[in-house]
């Protein structure tokens, strides 16, 4: 098969497309024919070496859509001919990939292969940001940061699908006029403005019940200063790997609030199994037959993988970014 492959840690252009061996399929997986798959920040720290690789998969690649060809002895869930999407533990830049069955999923009705291997690692970190860890709920105040992104664009529209007031974060003017377009009911400008002063002008000076970060330390204070009393602000990403962020005890303490990361490579196979399950029950229905809740924003052939991730690093795209393993792509 195919694959995208890297001899050594670099910028994108050590990026190769290149023949390698089909995988091995162990006795509780599945083999899936990759039709697309999403590229996430992991895979940009991983080629650059920042990150380390896990998982028996050697190549990038952390969810993927497809059909299954072949299953193992013991995986006996979904039928050969399935259309599904999967979280990975690496090896969705290739033609197939060999998944744990309990990690693979129906795609939601009416959604394209792109728009599924857009949607596993995403829905795996708002499942636990809204549901497994909050419980949002009608009315409840949410911020989102790097809402045009990939997870904070889904994010955006989950929160709204479930009735929830969404201060949504961008770093350009073109960004937060996407952000508009997802339907979030303030669209700020992070860069520009103190978004802790519109949450607190926008919300009689309640705060917000919960903060989903990505960016990190530069904001730590804005997003304890925007958290409602017993609040949460839930780190699911940072600009920077190697900054240390300071906290004002003071605001931590006297709105009761609650830090937490979240890094779902961390899980075992009984919590990857629990939250596929939850994403399944919770998130699914929300998507089925709601194509437009998913932003695909570009996609490129895997030969023009170092296209894609360029445009990741200089923070241009707006939605999620996809890799087809097709040659026929400009």
């Amino acid at each position: 098969m195919f694959a995208v492959v890297y001899d050594s840690c670099g910028g994108p252009k050590v990026l190769k497309w290149k023949v390698v061996e089909n995988p091995v399929l162990d006795f509780n997986e599945v083999l899936i024919k990759v039709e697309a798959c999403g590229v996430n920040r992991r895979d940009l720290w991983i080629r650059e070496g920042i990150y380390q690789h896990l998982g028996k998969n050697k190549y990038l690649g952390f969810e993927c859509s497809g059909t299954i060809v072949k299953r193992g002895a013991a995986a006996s869930k979904l039928p050969i001919g399935s259309k599904v999407c999967a979280l990975l533990n690496g090896g969705g830049y290739a033609e197939y990939v060999a998944v744990p069955e309990d990690y693979v999923m129906s795609i939601p009705s009416g959604l394209t292969f792109e728009q599924a291997a857009a949607i596993p690692c995403s829905a795996s970190l708002i499942w636990l940001s809204f549901f497994e860890r909050n419980n949002l709920i009608r009315d409840d105040k949410v911020l989102i940061h790097g809402a045009a992104g990939g997870v904070g664009s889904l994010a955006v529209r989950i929160a709204k699908s479930l009735g929830c007031v969404v201060f949504a974060t961008a770093g350009s003017e073109e960004k937060v006029d996407f952000c508009r377009t997802l339907d979030a009911d303030f669209a700020i400008n992070y860069k520009k403005q103190d978004f802790s002063e519109v949450v607190a002008r926008e919300t009689n000076g309640t705060g917000v019940n919960c903060v989903l970060d990505c960016l990190g330390d530069d904001v730590v204070d804005q997003n304890l200063k925007s958290l409602a009393v017993g609040g949460k602000l839930i780190c699911i990403g940072y600009k920077d790997h190697w900054k240390w962020s300071s906290v004002e005890m003071k605001d931590l303490v006297s709105k009761d609030a609650t830090i937490m990361g979240i890094n779902i490579n961390t899980f075992n196979v009984v919590g990857k199994r629990n939250m596929l399950e939850g994403i399944r029950r919770d998130i699914w229905p929300l998507l089925n037959n709601n194509p437009h809740l998913v932003d695909v924003c570009a996609t490129y052939s895997f030969a023009q993988a170092t296209q894609a991730h360029t445009l990741m690093e200089k923070n241009l795209h707006r939605g999620k970014i996809v890799l087809l393993p097709r040659t026929d792509l400009p």
